[in-house]
């Protein structure tokens, strides 16, 4: 194949480099290991879970460059452009840069049978490398056991929330998912978690055991203040303050905690002030974000029925009407979601997006008192005029958030 010229064309070929059919370690660890294993150079937090990962991987990464770190963050799928994947000091990867190393990973296409994400994640190996980056924190894309990050070796492992998705791949059981997640966890290498699920903390338990692996558990959250967009709490004897109302930022807020204590014998720099300023000042758009505040309209990821139940938490402080806008992809529990979302809200608008993997208006129609809005945009637009006091909730699909995100917020600023 022939180098690229301009990295759209770069980037319409490597996206149809995605297949659940690619899933598996064995082709990237071989290709990493004949180019010397280059990840191995990198000081790496890295992150799984089923919900939580971007932002806990986005708290870690804005408190080490508080405390003048230079940080890699790689994290999917994208909000605005593919280059936001690949950001040091959460400034993404240049165009020029992308097409760069795209260009230099083309050999390994089709000798290694590399996918997509596998393709991206020697990319961000070798950007954070030549950046000489001081940490890297490396979010996994989907399970852990198999995917392509999981030829770091970290100095702490992170696993957030674990619930029912991608379970075509990972699983039909909590147990199930819960073990494919476990596969993160390496030798000796301290693990930060949580214990809220027995069944899913036993798997984790037993592997954390298997590799000498000491588990650092969150300890008990206690509320101080709500408010819409930001929140204050009680943890560990501080007083945490974040600029997010979603209750499920709290756990990840904490998570995120745990993580960078434990590297501070590493990153001597990096002192309890430089924690509790990062934690407050991290943010993370796309979950539980106001993109506009009058009408005011929220976005947010949740795009699995455990997301959308920590979304709904937050549904007794927004202003009433309620209205959702929701689309998602085909393989997801959308009649679970649909459900929670239906009996927490006063209406539902089911629409669609291009994304090759997203399911039709019409499909997401369970309920009859649904309206369907083929046009995302004239669905968020109808909801808006629907709640002129109240408040339009769009959610289902991280892949949605990012063209809504794109049209509502990105066009709105150029």
């Amino acid at each position: 194949m022939n180098p690229f010229t301009n990295l759209d064309a770069a980037l319409a070929t490597l996206h149809q480099r995605t297949s659940s059919s690619r899933f598996g370690l064995r082709h990237f660890k071989q290709c990493v290991a004949d180019l010397g294993n280059p990840q191995l150079q990198l000081k790496v937090v890295h992150v799984a879970g089923t919900n939580g990962k971007g932002s806990v991987s986005n708290y870690v990464a804005t408190t080490l460059e508080l405390a003048n770190y230079k940080v890699g963050l790689y994290t999917s799928p994208f909000l605005i452009t593919h280059n936001d994947r690949f950001r040091i000091n959460h400034q993404p990867i240049s165009d020029a840069r992308l097409l760069h190393y795209i260009n230099k990973s083309l050999p390994y296409w089709e000798s290694y049978n590399i996918s997509m994400f596998e393709i991206d994640t020697l990319i961000a190996f070798w950007y954070f490398i030549d950046e000489a980056v001081d940490w890297a924190v490396i979010e996994v894309g989907l399970g852990g056991r198999l995917d392509a990050t999981n030829v770091v070796m970290p100095k702490v492992s992170v696993i957030t929330t674990i619930g029912y998705d991608h379970m075509d791949i990972l699983g039909d059981t909590l147990p199930e998912i819960a073990f494919e997640k476990a596969g993160i966890i390496k030798q000796g290498v301290p693990l930060v978690t949580f214990n809220k699920d027995p069944e899913v903390f036993e798997v984790l338990e037993k592997v954390a055991f298997e590799k000498a692996a000491p588990i650092t558990l969150t300890q008990a959250i206690e509320t101080l203040e709500d408010k819409l967009f930001s929140q204050r709490f009680k943890y560990r004897d501080e007083t945490i303050e974040i600029h997010s109302g979603a209750h499920y930022q709290r756990l990840n807020a904490a998570l995120a905690y745990e993580a960078l204590k434990l590297i501070q014998v590493e990153a001597s720099a990096l002192d309890d002030a430089h924690i509790l300023q990062g934690l407050s000042q991290a943010k993370w758009p796309g979950r539980f974000d106001a993109i506009s505040k009058d009408p005011l309209i929220v976005v947010d990821g949740a795009h699995n029925a455990a997301g959308i139940e920590a979304l709904v938490e937050n549904f007794e402080v927004l202003p009433r009407p309620i209205v959702v806008v929701f689309a998602a992809l085909k393989d997801k529990d959308t009649e679970s979601m649909l459900a929670i979302l239906d009996a927490y809200s006063n209406h539902v608008i089911v629409t669609e997006f291009e994304f090759y993997r997203a399911q039709t208006a019409k499909a997401l129609q369970y309920q009859d008192h649904f309206e369907v809005i083929e046009d995302y945009k004239k669905a968020i637009a109808t909801a808006t005029s629907m709640t002129e006091f109240g408040t339009t909730v769009v959610c289902g699909s991280l892949y949605f958030i990012s063209q809504v995100y794109n049209t509502f917020v990105v066009k709105e600023r150029e």
